[in-house]
């Protein structure tokens, strides 16, 4: 019934119906169920009020589409009230089951590292797997990869970014990184962790000057974005947007300068 209501707002239909004021027979109770044939109960009222010869007769037909409507449309309404709570569990068990797929997957990475912990019968190896700083990893490879991580996001080295200003001077340069600004949530708004987006923490970098309206900055390769820098005149300042996450490039500029905010910056 939902499919019949749904598909008359998607496409033209032509109603036309003759009156012929020949009926004298009283009007009979309108009785429907969940079998109903809601169309054909509809078709029917409309006989009734087209062909009732008394006026008590035609009102009451009336009345009985009223009513008749009220309950197609609470149907209606109930159904897609139904496939929404239906669609709302199927997101609610994918969810769960990419919950339990990364489980598996922690549990078999954790079992392969056991298994070349257990290998190692090196001493030397085995002693290089525990840091008094940051503890005991369970392989040689995992304190590695940990310093890796570490250096990716604090060393300003393994990401380039060029931004043509045309400033006419050697800037100071402020970075800063976000994630999650109210317009770029993945899934849409109000889906991230925290409303609004993180709070803005600066990062290390590395400027160089090729002239006084060029300049590369060299960033952690843990910040690499995809995209280009982009002036946005309203603050002045350059950003890289991939996602969720942001770049915000300070060159200090003035209102009384005139930057290039022409597409001519690159990564």
């Amino acid at each position: 019934m939902a499919e019949d209501i749904l598909g008359w707002t998607t496409k033209k239909v032509t109603f036309d119906k003759q009156v012929d004021y020949h009926d004298d027979t009283p009007t009979p109770a309108l009785t429907v169920n969940p079998s109903t044939d809601l169309v054909q109960a509809a078709a029917t009222n409309s006989d009734q009020i087209a062909d009732k010869m008394f006026g008590k007769d035609v009102r009451k037909s009336l009345a009985q589409w009223v009513l008749l409507a009220g309950y197609m449309l609470e149907k209606g309404l109930i159904t897609l009230q139904q496939f929404q709570a239906a669609l709302n569990s199927f997101e609610d068990i994918m969810e769960n089951r990419q919950v339990e797929v990364e489980d598996r997957q922690t549990d078999l990475e954790q079992e392969f590292k056991d298994v070349i912990a257990n290998a190692t019968v090196d001493s030397e190896v085995i002693n290089a797997r525990n840091s008094n700083i940051y503890g005991k990893f369970p392989t040689l490879d995992g304190r590695i990869e940990n310093i890796e991580q570490m250096l990716a996001m604090a060393i300003p080295s393994g990401y380039l970014v060029t931004i043509k200003h045309g400033l006419g001077r050697n800037p100071d340069v402020t970075v800063s990184y976000y994630e999650d600004a109210i317009g770029i949530e993945i899934g849409g708004l109000g889906k991230a962790t925290i409303f609004g987006g993180t709070n803005a923490k600066f990062i290390e970098s590395t400027a160089s000057y090729v002239d006084a309206n060029n300049i590369k900055i060299e960033l952690p390769a843990g910040f690499a974005l995809k995209g280009y820098p982009v002036y946005q005149p309203a603050d002045r300042c350059w950003y890289i947007i991939d996602k969720n996450r942001i770049l915000r490039f300070d060159l200090g500029v003035k209102s009384s300068d005139h930057p290039n905010d022409g597409d001519q910056s690159q990564p």
